[in-house]
């Protein structure tokens, strides 16, 4: 880890890739899952509608929990962190699944864990998608698609990637040809021990790229894996950059909470 002064981009930086988690969007409300605060810790029946092979019978709570989360998304929209990376042009990989990067105007974004804003068909050789309307409940009426698929008759479900189900191979390419092309790699708000999302930032750094974790508590040992650590508030040190690559001056008019 560089003892210097804070790491901050510059000139010689043209490919940025950002890849965040879920410490990204706590700020709105939504939560981290993984620590003793996380949700899976505070709601463990939630955690265990989120395998696979639970389903259809999961499909309740799946409704109930998604639903939640992409209704608080859209009622509390982008944080300052996504709105200073879509400012910054910079490419997304995500494992969230709340929009919220779209919704804050980035146009490169490889969402690995799929997206709750969305709603699918249960069966498996079925490609029906639509887009949800976010209410409350635990049926898919109450979040505005049909309960069934009106092209096969397969039950419907939120559109994120339960354990034990792959991630989606489009996004996952999208995510590898990012990270090997990138000169600067910054990871926010992830604990980065979930794997293929774990590999990105090394496979990055063996293509050349300079890595960088914030953090505002940095995991044990992340000095070993990434070039700098910032442990900071990414809601501080994004907006920071922006102002800088852009020469803003003055308090970031990015963040729409205020200080």
């Amino acid at each position: 880890m560089s003892t210097a002064a804070p790491f901050v981009p510059g000139p010689e930086h043209r490919e940025v890739v950002f890849l965040t988690g879920s410490g990204l969007s706590a700020r709105t409300g939504l939560g981290t899952f993984r620590g003793p605060e996380g949700l899976w810790a505070l709601e463990p029946e939630t955690e265990q509608a989120m395998h696979a092979s639970l389903l259809p019978t999961s499909l309740p709570q799946l409704w109930a929990v998604w639903g939640r989360m992409a209704s608080i998304a859209l009622a509390h929209g982008p944080t300052p962190g996504h709105r200073a990376i879509a400012r910054l042009g910079a490419p997304v990989i995500t494992q969230n699944v709340d929009g919220l990067h779209q919704a804050a105007g980035s146009e490169v974004v490889a969402e690995l864990h799929g997206s709750a804003l969305h709603a699918v068909c249960l069966g498996r050789r079925c490609d029906w998608r639509a887009v949800l309307a976010p209410g409350e409940g635990s049926s898919p009426e109450g979040h505005g698609v049909p309960g069934h698929c009106p092209r096969c008759g397969e039950p419907t479900r939120p559109d994120v990637v339960l354990f034990d189900e792959q991630l989606p191979s489009a996004e996952l390419e999208l995510a590898m040809r990012l990270a090997q092309r990138a000169d600067l790699f910054v990871v926010v708000g992830t604990s980065g021990v979930v794997f293929p999302a774990a590999q990105l930032a090394p496979l990055a750094r063996e293509h050349g790229a300079t890595t960088v974790l914030v953090d505002i508590a940095p995991p044990h040992g992340s000095s070993e894996l990434f070039d700098h650590v910032l442990a900071e508030d990414a809601h501080e040190v994004l907006p920071a950059w922006e102002r800088r690559v852009h020469r803003v001056g003055g308090t970031s008019f990015l963040d729409p909470f205020g200080a």
